[in-house]
């Protein structure tokens, strides 16, 4: 590189830094950060002095040989409305961490409360399929319908048997589905939304 057309290109270089450009320039001098050296310093002295650790076997754990595993439950909140101004379903989806995932829909076909009730269960159970769920608490404020969901009351309405048997074609794809009924009062947001 040519000194001389370095100093012009470069228009902060004035008065004694352009002169120790010229005068250095016919040596071959290369600059080094002064934070390289003190790091490669460091380095070296590492090198030379290396620590001998003694391993002390009392850090060992005594049940090392079981791992913790998070338990990923995520939680489902739904309700259902069925009146005069129309049919629609909220659900409320809680994830292992605490994110909240709400849906709402509205049903566009006359629905009596029992069927609007499972409709939102159905909706509840495929967005948790979406999220990937394999553990999954189902929060129900109906007792009647959980225990037609469960077997443990029978269904005597013909046009519920369809919504049983696709809740239990869709429970296959979870690990462990549980119902647990929840007290209206305690259903408080699913039944906002």
């Amino acid at each position: 590189m040519d000194p001389i057309k370095y100093m012009f290109k470069k228009s902060e270089l004035n008065g004694r830094m352009s002169r120790w450009t010229l005068m250095l320039s016919e040596f071959d001098l290369k600059y080094v950060p002064l934070k390289a050296i003190k790091g490669r310093v460091v380095a070296d002295f590492l090198a030379d002095n290396p620590i001998e650790v003694e391993i002390v076997d009392n850090w060992s754990f005594p049940d090392e040989e079981v791992i913790h595993i998070e338990d990923d439950v995520w939680d489902l909140y739904f309700d259902s409305a069925s009146n005069y101004m129309g049919y629609g379903d909220g659900i409320l989806l809680i994830s292992a961490k605490g994110e909240h995932v709400p849906v709402l829909i509205k049903l566009d076909f006359n629905v009596t409360n029992n069927v609007a009730e499972y409709e939102a269960c159905l909706l509840g159970l495929r967005n948790a399929l979406d999220f990937a769920v394999k553990k999954l608490l189902v929060h129900w404020d109906s007792s009647l319908v959980i225990n037609q969901v469960v077997r443990t009351r029978k269904i005597k309405s013909d046009s519920l048997a369809p919504y049983q048997a696709r809740i239990e074609e869709l429970e296959r794809y979870f690990d462990d589905v549980k119902y647990v009924h929840l007290p209206r009062d305690e259903n408080k947001f699913a039944d906002a939304l």
